[in-house]
């Protein structure tokens, strides 16, 4: 039984999805394999390039090697290039056989998928021929952004037709929960599209720890590497007085502070509170004092080079992007499968679609 977990857009949960309903599987019995056709985060492993997604879950799921079998395709620039002059790439032969080498020892085999149904058109590797190709049922994960997500939804619905098992929703916000969970899995129900979850939104999924923020930014640890394992569920700007500083700071737990490198009194005033790491921007290192307080209290110092704006962007680009390495992340996104997601069904429905 091929399984192909979709989505509409990028960054929906694909990965959660898959790791939950394959740790959740396999503990039942159910052998579960992993191929990802199409991977675009191209990595080194053991002389190999893979793909950095592919790679995570292999690892994960405790998948046999070579590691690239997980995934066949990862976009190259030389691919690229060869794409564009036209050479016959012939991928799908490639996918092809990974994919029947993993269904040969998996009861269930889940494809990864690209990050939308229009993904990979242009080498010839788009969704639809590989749903198509391999016989797969989908499971549609999106984050739930309210009309957007009804649209894109139903969209790929009428796209997918009876290949459809259903739709988890992912990311839900506290004040919409409910009504996902009712209204709008109703509606969806009252039009042939089961909704087998809703997964709220989570501090800790949402969290960055304070190792990946460092490479991601990048910055240089000045001290406190111990901590590089600390989870930041949030960040604050330091760019006022130290009074209005220490209030905003006192209210947000579990924080990166992003501060000037010459504001060593917003950096002692976030070292009084739950502050995770400290962020000084203009490649500015802390002064011997800050040093001090920050090894005392086991809270990294990271410096940047760029300004506090442009810092600040790149961390809301790291928090909009991010992925489950974390140990942390990982056990706390197989619960948060096993506790909204109607596993048992998934597997009941995808059954009873091969039986037809």
């Amino acid at each position: 039984m091929n399984l192909y977990i979709a989505s509409t857009s990028g960054y929906s949960g694909k990965t959660l999805l898959a790791l939950g309903l394959s740790r959740i599987w396999a503990a039942g019995g159910v052998s579960v394999g992993y191929v990802k056709p199409l991977g675009k985060i191209p990595v080194m492993e053991e002389g190999k390039v893979v793909d950095g997604d592919a790679l995570f879950l292999a690892k994960e799921m405790g998948l046999p090697s070579p590691r690239e079998d997980v995934c066949p395709v990862v976009i190259t620039q030389d691919l690229v290039m060869a794409a564009y002059h036209g050479k016959p790439l012939r991928l799908l032969d490639q996918v092809r056989g990974a994919v029947e080498k993993a269904a040969s020892r998996s009861d269930i085999l889940i494809l990864g998928g690209a990050a939308n149904l229009r993904d990979g058109f242009f080498l010839g590797l788009s969704p639809l021929d590989i749903i198509s190709s391999f016989d797969c049922r989908v499971l549609l994960v999106d984050r739930f952004e309210g009309e957007k997500s009804m649209d894109q939804i139903l969209w790929a619905a009428g796209i997918l037709g009876e290949r459809l098992l259903g739709a988890v929703l992912n990311h839900v916000a506290p004040s919409q929960e409910k009504f996902a969970r009712n209204v709008i899995r109703r509606y969806f129900e009252a039009r042939g599209i089961r909704v087998f979850g809703v997964i709220p939104v989570d501090p800790v999924m949402h969290s960055i720890s304070v190792g990946t923020l460092a490479e991601g930014l990048p910055a240089t640890v000045e001290s406190g590497e111990g901590g590089l394992d600390m989870m930041i569920e949030r960040f604050c700007v330091g760019a006022m007085d130290v009074e209005g500083a220490l209030r905003v700071f006192r209210r947000i737990p579990r924080k990166a502070v992003v501060t000037g490198g010459m504001r060593a009194d917003i950096q002692h005033a976030a070292l009084e509170t739950d502050t995770r790491c400290l962020v000084l921007t203009g490649g500015v290192s802390p002064d011997e004092r800050v040093r001090h307080r920050a090894r005392e209290l086991g809270v990294p110092v990271l410096v940047v080079k760029e300004d506090t704006m442009a810092t600040v962007e790149r961390f809301e680009h790291l928090l909009g992007r991010l992925r489950i390495r974390e140990r942390v992340k990982i056990d706390r996104g197989v619960s948060l499968v096993g506790e909204n997601v109607d596993v048992a069904g998934v597997l009941a429905s995808l059954k009873g679609a091969q039986r037809r």
